[in-house]
């Protein structure tokens, strides 16, 4: 999606007037997240009277739909509008089958407004065509080379910067991997130089030395047992746009190369490929650590992921208290 079809939707969603309902879905949740707040902007003052955000992950039980039917029918209290939000919404699931199957046998409340997240919509099952025929679809895909290219010009002009054609196409090289890093790396560049143009040594001097680095210094400290460098360079990456939830996927790599490596340590290198080098490392590492601890571990990201997905915790806490943990359970 280029920027500018982006920005009509988010103008559009600022307007919108229930009765609605939304569908949201693909893998850019930089995109996702803005066009939610714009929903949201209609309900400031009044988020706990008319509003209801649900993570569809979290439902559990054969009437766990029924919650959902309870909050879209409710009268709005001191507005004339409910928002409803349902988060990691998948019909493959049972229970999300059971909300769109009552959605299309019920009369729409005309005060709410009915958002759905999702990740991916399969138009071949049947709850998929039901949402197509019921339902305002908006695809958010990771924009293309080309439409990259016109989102780092605009995160340029907000900075107050201008970018070279050379310096944009550098930086999709570098770290165009999603939008939300590529909008930090704008930010970090705009504190970084003195001028007002971003050019090709700017981007070579900052952007390389600052994600592919810390990448590899924080797998690095991990599986070195180090989790104080591990803690820093989490939070710099962080700082940087990178998405807790792949930092977490890190560290369970690199919890399933420890416990395959008390499992099987012959068989170690063989099963890392390309990272076998790393192998007698990470055999070094776990010499003293016991299978259960690591399986411990392993818990520990999992409840860290859920803290996350429920906003028990925000992120940069949620990944913190993870690497705590882990450090506990295995130092």
């Amino acid at each position: 999606m280029t920027h500018t079809q982006y920005i009509r939707h988010y103008r559009e969603f600022e307007a919108f007037s229930p009765p609605m309902r939304l569908f949201l879905y693909g893998e850019c949740g930089l995109m996702k997240e803005n066009l939610i707040i714009a929903l949201k902007k209609a309900m400031q003052g009044f988020e706990d009277f008319n509003m209801d955000v649900i993570w569809m992950n979290e439902m559990r039980g054969k009437d766990a739909h029924k919650k959902i039917f309870d909050s879209l029918l409710q009268l709005p209290m001191l507005g004339d509008r409910r928002l409803l939000i349902l988060r990691s919404f998948d019909i493959s699931r049972a229970v999300e089958r059971k909300v769109i199957d009552g959605l299309s046998k019920m009369d729409f409340p005309e005060t709410s407004i009915l958002a759905i997240e999702a990740q991916s919509l399969d138009k071949r099952w049947k709850e998929g065509k039901k949402i197509v025929e019921s339902f305002r679809i908006v695809e958010l895909k990771t924009p293309n080379r080309r439409d990259m290219a016109d989102w780092i010009v605009h995160f340029a002009r907000r900075e107050g910067k201008k970018i070279k054609s050379s310096a944009v196409q550098e930086l999709i090289n570098l770290s165009g991997i999603s939008l939300s890093v590529v909008r930090e790396e704008i930010r970090k560049l705009a504190t970084y130089i003195d001028g007002d143009t971003i050019d090709v040594s700017h981007i070579r001097e900052a952007v390389a030395q600052s994600r592919a680095a810390h990448i590899f210094q924080f797998s690095n400290a991990f599986i070195a047992l180090d989790f104080n460098g591990a803690m820093k360079t989490a939070m710099e990456l962080m700082d940087f746009g990178e998405e807790p939830g792949i930092i977490l996927s890190w560290m369970h790599r690199g919890l399933s190369d420890f416990l395959w490596a008390r499992i099987d340590s012959q068989g170690l290198s063989k099963r890392m490929g390309s990272r076998a080098f790393l192998a007698k490392q990470i055999r070094t590492a776990v010499r003293n650590i016991k299978s259960m601890q690591i399986m411990e571990a392993m818990q520990c990201l999992h409840h860290a992921d859920m803290m996350i997905k429920s906003s028990a915790a925000d992120k940069r806490t949620s990944v913190a208290w993870a690497i705590g943990k882990i450090s506990d359970l295995l130092s």
